[in-house]
């Protein structure tokens, strides 16, 4: 029986035993016998072809910018996007299209009729001024075409410019094949590979170390780790979602022109692109009897207030809008040190057995963050006003910064000025050690930045550390399906921008936080480079079935079903990816090393979303697939000779102190 994309459905498997150690080898049994089904074509159109204009990962850009048509043919303007993200919309400058006010979720269709040739250049109203412009150059119908040339040109996919070719099933059922075979032996060997490695609590806790404290400090308290770092990760995520989304649309809709709200967004995201820069900076000056991280947390939450206050002050945000640029400017670089100095902390005072845990706390209360600073702010705004919603983060950002205020990283540090520390308190940690305090302390030598430079090459001069870049840059390969699956799911199986947005940003975004609290507990009890690689393998696996079983497609059910199976399986490799990468990291220069994977992982999703254009103009949605979940399995090599405790046992190890010294003078 045909399905509705001209294939022959293969019901026909082989009996296999139930026995649990064989089931990824009936798994892989499934993909070979399916993927081996012939490829036809899409099916004909009698219409004119349509093409797809979308957003792109940097949301101010149409993508593809410049198109060539034909007379007859259409343009869709259409994209999902998130309720934090930017809205957009799509106008010719000489009015002969117009997909209407700027909205989040478009889905706008002109078609050029005969006579209508020539070249038109639309933009979108709102960020015109950077840069988000396109064209569309159309041609004239040629008359002496013949019939056959005419239905090859309407041969084409509706609703995207999707290839209709496809790469040999018999490549992916190699590769398959070899990785299974490759896991395999990597169970074998799996000490070797430090697969068994699970980082218990030390020999000796370091409640025991510094005693005298009473387990109030972070270093002595998991709750209170657990409780600050997640009250951070909070506050990281409301100013994002306020700026680009509630108070860019607030404006927007009392007619702030185009350029003002392009300088708005401009200056408001321009700290965060360059926020690897603070790295250096906070790991070079460092007030230590306020403890390494908290003096510039507290800086940061204190000007983030500062600023909100000041912007209460401003009589007309409207028709001030580069006064209040220039103090979003200001509020970001606040916020951006925040970030970076809250990472900064959590590699400091998160011991190794607990990163996946605590991760994945920090990392959904990071998602919660940007749901009350989007989703939730842009919500109350209509009935509160924006000095209202402006007003309202204050309390939240001060209730907030209590947490970073009442806390000491370390026994022997100072909440405030006025505080007396006990001397046999401060010099604890080196008695425990016979380690003076005189003799050195990586705390107190970070009095220039060659020091900090030289650290950073020390840090990197590790295989796991450099392995990390390496992993870092192949984790988000596979995002290259991001902007495929809304076109797969609203152009070709009909479903409603409405339905897929209601999916897309509700349950499967459960679904990831849900995996974000599993994937913490499964790398607590097995080791996270094992959930990693068992994770990558499983959720490629899906990804794959998910693209060669399109006779079940017409199936919501189906579909929502493995779209949350391979959410789920990716959020639980990355979580333990996010610790891992922890892991690696030392402390010494955790500002600078811990930002630089971060900056590596956001460049690994540039790529991935430029790789979906070419793939995509040559390759159907099911080959799309397999290849996303080929890119999956590459995490698999590149986690695979990392140590995650080579930094803990070569540069956090007393005896490599007087090492140390030497190296960073």
């Amino acid at each position: 029986m045909l399905n509705r994309f001209g294939k022959t459905s293969v019901n026909t498997f082989k009996d296999v035993r139930n026995n649990m150690s064989r089931a990824g080898i009936v798994l892989f049994s499934l993909i070979l016998l399916v993927i081996t089904t012939p490829v036809t074509l899409a099916e004909m159109q009698d219409e004119g072809e349509v093409v797809v204009v979308t957003v792109d990962s940097t949301r101010f850009r149409f993508t593809p910018d410049t198109i060539t048509i034909q007379e007859g043919d259409s343009v869709r303007f259409f994209w999902e996007e998130d309720p934090w993200e930017p809205a957009h919309n799509a106008v010719e400058v000489n009015g002969l299209f117009d997909s209407g006010e700027p909205e989040r979720n478009v889905n706008y269709t002109y078609t050029f009729q005969i006579g209508e040739n020539g070249t038109y250049q639309y933009v979108c109203e709102p960020h015109e001024e950077v840069g988000m412009v396109g064209t569309i150059i159309v041609e004239p119908l040629l008359q002496n075409e013949n019939e056959t040339q005419l239905e090859d040109e309407q041969n084409q996919t509706s609703g995207i410019k999707v290839g209709e070719g496809n790469i040999s099933s018999f490549v992916f059922s190699l590769w398959f094949f070899g990785i299974v075979i490759f896991v395999g032996f990597i169970v074998r060997n799996r000490n070797k590979f430090q697969l068994s490695l699970v980082l218990e609590e030390d020999a000796e806790p370091i409640e025991e170390k510094y005693s005298s404290s009473n387990g109030k400090t972070l270093v002595e308290s998991y709750s209170a780790r657990v409780f600050t770092l997640c009250a951070l990760y909070v506050a990281q995520g409301i100013p994002w979602g306020f700026i680009t989304v509630t108070f860019v649309t607030f404006l927007a809709a009392r007619g702030v022109a185009a350029g003002e709200l392009a300088l708005l967004l401009t200056l408001g995201t321009l700290p965060w692109s360059v926020k690897f820069l603070w790295g250096p900076i906070i790991d070079r000056y460092q007030v230590a009897k306020y403890g390494r991280r908290r003096p510039w947390i507290l800086l940061a939450q204190t000007g983030m207030i500062m600023m909100l206050i000041a912007m209460l002050f401003v009589p007309d945000p409207a028709n001030n809008v580069e006064t209040i640029a220039m103090m979003f400017l200001i509020y970001n670089i606040f916020t951006s040190l925040q970030d970076v100095s809250t990472d900064a902390l959590a590699v400091d005072v998160l011991k190794p057995h607990e990163m996946e845990k605590v991760n994945s706390y920090m990392f959904t209360s990071k998602t919660i963050g940007g749901a009350i600073g989007g989703a939730g702010l842009g919500t109350i705004i209509v009935f509160i006003g924006l000095k209202g919603a402006i007003l309202l983060q204050i309390p939240i950002l001060l209730g907030i910064m209590f947490a970073p205020l009442m806390m000491v990283e370390r026994p022997g540090e100072q909440r405030f000025p006025w505080d007396v520390v006990d001397a046999s308190e401060e010099n604890s940690k080196f008695e425990s050690e016979e380690i003076s305090s005189e003799d050195f302390d990586l705390t107190t030598v970070n009095d220039s930045f060659i020091v900090i430079f030289n650290k950073i090459r020390t840090a990197f001069s590790l295989r796991s550390a450099r392995l990390g870049v390496l992993l870092s840059l192949t984790v988000s390969l596979s995002f290259l399906l991001i902007p495929v699956l809304p076109l797969l799911f609203v152009l070709e199986l009909g479903w409603t921008e409405a339905e897929f947005n209601a999916t897309r940003g509700g349950w499967i975004l459960i679904v990831t936080m849900i995996g974000y609290l599993i994937g913490g507990q499964l790398g607590r009890r097995f080791g996270g480079k094992s959930v990693i690689i068992f994770g990558a393998l499983i959720t490629a696996f899906i990804t794959s079935l998910w693209g060669i079983t399109d006779g079940f497609w017409d199936n919501a059910t189906w579909m929502v079903g493995i779209w949350s199976l391979r959410s789920l399986g990716w959020s639980i490799v990355m979580i333990n990816i996010y610790s891992l990468v922890m892991k690696v990291t030392w402390g010494e220069v955790g500002g600078t090393q811990f930002t630089a994977y971060m900056a590596m992982m956001n460049l690994s999703a540039i790529i991935g979303y430029q790789l979906t254009e070419p793939l995509a103009n040559r390759f159907d949605y099911q080959t799309l697939l397999m290849i996303g979940g080929v890119l999956e399995t590459l995490v698999i090599f590149s986690v695979l000779w990392i140590d995650p405790d080579e930094t803990r046992k070569t540069l956090d190890n007393p005896a490599s102190i007087p090492i140390l010294a030497e190296l960073v003078e």
